[in-house]
C-alpha cells in the first residue's frame, strides 16, 4: 500500500505548487461519485417510459453525459448482479446466482471492484446498499469508511414488519403518529419470510427519519471533506426496492384516480412455457398479482413505486447540488445506475428475478468532468449500443486511468462516452438462474430456461412482450442466432426438469443439485432440496443412466 501513502500526496504537493487550490483533485487521476438504485425498472423520464413519472434531477444529469438506453443487468436480482459489478464477472461464471451471497467468503480470490480502487491508492467511501451484504459479508478491505447499510423498512424497523407482529395488523407510534401496518391491508403471501415487505403507502413523517435520506445526508457531508487522494464515493439507495414507504409529497405526486396502470392482457401467460410461469406467478421476491387486485390496490402500488422514484430522484438532487458547490465539481465523474428492474404487474408478476424485459432493463447515466471530457463528447447523448452492467468496472478503471484487473470480463464504455454511435456488441446476456439466459438485441429479446423451453420476442413490434414467437417458422434464423449467443456454462453438465422440479448435474462429477420450483420462492435456487428428496434423485438419476442423453437442456416430463 505504499502508492496509497506517498504517491498521491506528492502529487497533491505539486500540483498545489502549479496553483491548484485543492488537495484532493487531481487532473490523471479523477474521483468517482458512484450512485446504486435499489430495484428501478426503467421508469424515468429520461428513457421516456412511464408518461407520468417525474424523475427532473436524473433528467438533467441525462442532459449533462450520456444515457444507455439499452442497458441490461447480468441478473435481475440483486445479490447475483451487484457480485457481478463489484467482481467483473457474469454470474455463470462466479457462480453466484441468488441473494444468497457471502462475497467475503465465496470469492475471496477476486479483488472486488471498490478494493481495487483502494489498492490504486484512492480514498474510498461508501453508504447505503452497495453489496449485497450486511458488512460482516462484503471484503474486509472494500472500504477506508462505510456509513452503514440503513434499513429498507425505515422509517419503521425491520422489528416492526415482522409477521410475528401482524396479526392481521401491527399498530406502530413513531414520532407521536400511529401507523397500521400493512399499510395496504394485504396479508403477506411470502408466509414463510420472516418479515413482510410487500407493502406500501405515503407516511407522512420527516426525510431525516428515512435512511436513504440519512445515507444522503452522509455522503453530501464527504463532498465537504479535503483529501489528499483522489477519492471514489458510493452512495446506494434502497428505494425503490420495497416496502414502498415514503414522504407523502411525493405521493402526492401521482394521485390514485389517474395513475396510469402497465399495459396486460388477459392471456397474457398462454404463449408462456412451464418455466416462465413458475418465474411469473411465485411469489419469489414480493407478492402475487392476484392478492394486488383482490385488496383492489393496483393504483395504490404504481403510484407508490413512482413515489418511491420521485423521492429517490429528489434525494439525488439534493447529492448533485453538493457536488456542484464542492470544489469537486469540475473533476468528478459520475456514474449512475439500478441493479435491475422491476414489474407491477406486467406478465401477472410483481417484483424482480424474471427473464422479461421488465426485469433487466436498467436506467445508466455517466456523466464527465470538464477537466475529462473525452475527444468528441457531447452532452444530452444517447447511444443505442448493448450494454451491461458487468462493463462498470473496466470504465470506472479508465475514467480513473488505473489498470483493469485480468478477471473482469466486461468491456469499458468509455468508448461510446466519445462516440456514442460506434460500431458495438449487438447483444447483451441477463442470467436468471443456472441454465436460464435472457439474450436481447435492439429488437429481440430470446428467454432459453434450463430445460430446454423457451420465447422469442420482437421488441421493436411486440414492447409488452405479449406475443411469443418463438414457435413462428418465420422468426426461426432469427432464434438460431439469438441461440449462438447463449452462454456456455461449461461448470453444468445438464439441467434436467423432472415436474416441478429442476435437477442441476455438475460437470465435476460432485452430487446433483435439485431445486422445487413449485416450493415458495424456490424457483429462485436459493436452497438445494436434493437431501430431502432422495427418491426423485433417484429417480432423475436412473432416468439419466438408461437414456444416456447426450444434450445439456433436458426435460423428463411428458
Amino acid at each position: 500500500m505504499a502508492v496509497n501513502k506517498f504517491f498521491y500526496p506528492l502529487c497533491s504537493f505539486l500540483l498545489l505548487l502549479l496553483g491548484n487550490s485543492h488537495p484532493g483533485i487531481t487532473q490523471s487521476h479523477p474521483n468517482i461519485l458512484f450512485i446504486a438504485i435499489d430495484d428501478m425498472n426503467d421508469w424515468v423520464g429520461f428513457l421516456h417510459t412511464h408518461p407520468q413519472v417525474q424523475t427532473p434531477h436524473m433528467d438533467a444529469m441525462a442532459s449533462e453525459g450520456i444515457s444507455f438506453v439499452h442497458a441490461h443487468c447480468p441478473a435481475p436480482i440483486c445479490g447475483p448482479s451487484r457480485t457481478a459489478i463489484m467482481s467483473g464477472q457474469w454470474p455463470s461464471t462466479t457462480g453466484i446466482y441468488t441473494n444468497q451471497i457471502n462475497y467475503r467468503k465465496e470469492l475471496p480470490h477476486l479483488t472486488s471492484l471498490p478494493e481495487h480502487f483502494r489498492n490504486q491508492g484512492y480514498y474510498v467511501m461508501g453508504v447505503g446498499k452497495i453489496f449485497h451484504s450486511s458488512p460482516s459479508k462484503m471484503p474486509e478491505e472494500a472500504f477506508d469508511e462505510y456509513g452503514g447499510k440503513g434499513g429498507s423498512a425505515s422509517p419503521f424497523s425491520s422489528a416492526d414488519l415482522q409477521l410475528a407482529h401482524q396479526t392481521p395488523f401491527h399498530e406502530v407510534q413513531i414520532a407521536e403518529k400511529s401507523f397500521r401496518l400493512p399499510l395496504n391491508g394485504i396479508p403477506a403471501d411470502r408466509y414463510w419470510n420472516k418479515s413482510h415487505t410487500f407493502d406500501w403507502g405515503a407516511v407522512d413523517l420527516p426525510d431525516s427519519l428515512f435512511s436513504d435520506a440519512q445515507n444522503t445526508g452522509w455522503a453530501i457531508e464527504k463532498l465537504k471533506r479535503s483529501y489528499d487522494q483522489p477519492f471514489f464515493l458510493a452512495l446506494g439507495f434502497s428505494r425503490p426496492h420495497q416496502p414502498l414507504y415514503n414522504p407523502k409529497r411525493f405521493h402526492d405526486l401521482y394521485p390514485l384516480d389517474s395513475v396510469q396502470l402497465p399495459p396486460r392482457i388477459e392471456h397474457d401467460l398462454a404463449d408462456v412455457p412451464r418455466s416462465g410461469k413458475e418465474q411469473a406467478l411465485l411469489a419469489g421476491t414480493s407478492g402475487l398479482h392476484s392478492s394486488v387486485e383482490q385488496y383492489g390496490e393496483w393504483e395504490h402500488a404504481v403510484s407508490s413505486y413512482l413515489a418511491s422514484i420521485s423521492f429517490v430522484d429528489h434525494l439525488v438532487g439534493k447529492l448533485m447540488a453538493a457536488l456542484r458547490k464542492s470544489p469537486y465539481a469540475d473533476n468528478t465523474w459520475i456514474v449512475l445506475w439500478s441493479d435491475h428492474g422491476w414489474h407491477l404487474g406486467e406478465k401477472f408478476h410483481w417484483g424482480k428475478a424474471t427473464p422479461w424485459f421488465r426485469s433487466t432493463r436498467i436506467p445508466l447515466l455517466i456523466i464527465p468532468p470538464t477537466t475529462h471530457f473525452p475527444t468528441g463528447f457531447q452532452a444530452h447523448s444517447a447511444t443505442k449500443a448493448m450494454v451491461n452492467l458487468i462493463d462498470l468496472a473496466p470504465s470506472l478503471a479508465d475514467m480513473a486511468n488505473i489498470p483493469h484487473l485480468p478477471q473482469w470480463e466486461g468491456n469499458s464504455l468509455i468508448p461510446l462516452v466519445a462516440n456514442p454511435q460506434q460500431s458495438w456488441s449487438a447483444y447483451t446476456v441477463t442470467t436468471s438462474g443456472r441454465g436460464n439466459h435472457s439474450i436481447t438485441t435492439r429488437n429481440w429479446q430470446y428467454i432459453h430456461y434450463f430445460d430446454g423451453s423457451d420465447e422469442l420476442y420482437h421488441l421493436a413490434e411486440d414492447p409488452n412482450q405479449f406475443v411469443n414467437l418463438v414457435n413462428d417458422s418465420l422468426y426461426s434464423e432469427a432464434k438460431k442466432r439469438l441461440m449462438s449467443f447463449l452462454p456456455a456454462e461449461p461448470q453444468w453438465k445438464q439441467f434436467i426438469r423432472y415436474h416441478n422440479f429442476k435437477a442441476v448435474i455438475p460437470a465435476d462429477g460432485s452430487p446433483m443439485l435439485l431445486f422445487n420450483m413449485a416450493y415458495q420462492n424456490q424457483a429462485n435456487e436459493q436452497l438445494n432440496v436434493a437431501k430431502d428428496y432422495p427418491m426423485v434423485v433417484q429417480k432423475i438419476q436412473t432416468w439419466l443412466d438408461r437414456r444416456q442423453p447426450t444434450g445439456k437442456y433436458l426435460n423428463m416430463t411428458p
